[in-house]
């Protein structure tokens, strides 16, 4: 045989034995003498060939502008927890340190003094931002409570609280509700002959009597949560005194005789079964 056909039939079986069989997940793909590693899905791959180790090293890696790091999606764990005892609060971050406030960022805060009136707060020496209720404007006030944690974010000028403050500045060790003041809706009804009161409309109830009206009997839809408290005002007209008459739900000492011109005011008070007559109070 001639050299040239031994070489070429050499060269054909060691490009044959060269041939390398690729498999996915136990499955074939195909025998080729060469792998061609195509980035995709933000997944990427950098290849060097190594001829003194007599291989080639390929690194995979991945585009952060696909797949963001733990570092962009979570730059930091957030719970931050002040003890320098002082409404201008001081925390370190547990995970890695802030560099940086940027607006958006959330954080659970947990500080050992009660921000009576004004408060600040600095994270990881970044600087000192003022903390504000979720208005963006009005100094907590008692909402911020020691040991009570809140979630806060930063709007890029201050810290905001996203929670609507600590029940214990409501609320004192009885569960009596604390506040600067309650009002109560005021429902007004038609005065006719029989007129019912929808309870669950308000606490404060007004009835102005027609003029050319006579008497009237007053009812209520339904008999009130227990310690639920009434006041219905009856404004009598300049024409005729009216006389109101209690029924169903309403327990009373009796009718509610008007004076022309005048007002009055009758208390209840609900035990879940009835209503019944507090005070009252004629011809103001």
């Amino acid at each position: 045989m001639p050299l040239k056909h031994i070489l070429l039939s050499l060269t054909a079986i060691a490009a044959y034995g060269q041939a390398l069989k690729v498999q996915v997940d136990g499955k074939p793909v195909g025998v080729e003498n060469n792998l061609n590693l195509m980035s995709g899905n933000g997944i990427m791959h950098v290849c060097v060939d190594n001829p003194g180790q007599q291989r080639v090293d390929c690194t995979p890696s991945f585009n952060t502008a696909l797949i963001p790091t733990h570092d962009a999606v979570h730059a930091n764990e957030n719970y931050c927890e002040s003890t320098n005892g002082t409404p201008a609060y001081t925390c370190r971050l547990r995970n890695k340190a802030l560099t940086s406030y940027s607006p958006g960022m959330t954080f659970v805060l947990n500080v050992d003094a009660t921000c009576t009136a004004f408060c600040s707060l600095n994270i990881d020496n970044v600087g000192l931002k003022n903390i504000k209720k979720i208005d963006g404007a009005t100094d907590p006030g008692g909402t911020l409570v020691a040991s009570q944690p809140q979630w806060v974010f930063y709007d890029g000028k201050v810290f905001r609280l996203m929670g609507g403050g600590a029940a214990s500045s409501l609320t004192d060790s009885r569960g009596d509700v604390r506040a600067r003041r309650v009002i109560s809706t005021m429902d007004s009804t038609p005065y006719q002959a029989a007129m019912t009161l929808d309870v669950t409309a308000g606490d404060v109830h007004k009835i102005r009597t027609n003029p050319s009206g006579g008497n009237a009997t007053l009812t209520a839809a339904t008999a009130g949560l227990p310690g639920q408290h009434m006041i219905v005002i009856i404004a009598n007209d300049n024409t005729s005194a009216k006389t109101i008459t209690f029924g169903a739900n309403l327990l009373s000492v009796g009718p509610l005789v008007g004076v022309t011109g005048k007002s009055a005011t009758i208390h209840f008070v609900s035990d879940g079964t009835a209503w019944y007559e507090v005070s009252r109070t004629v011809g103001l």
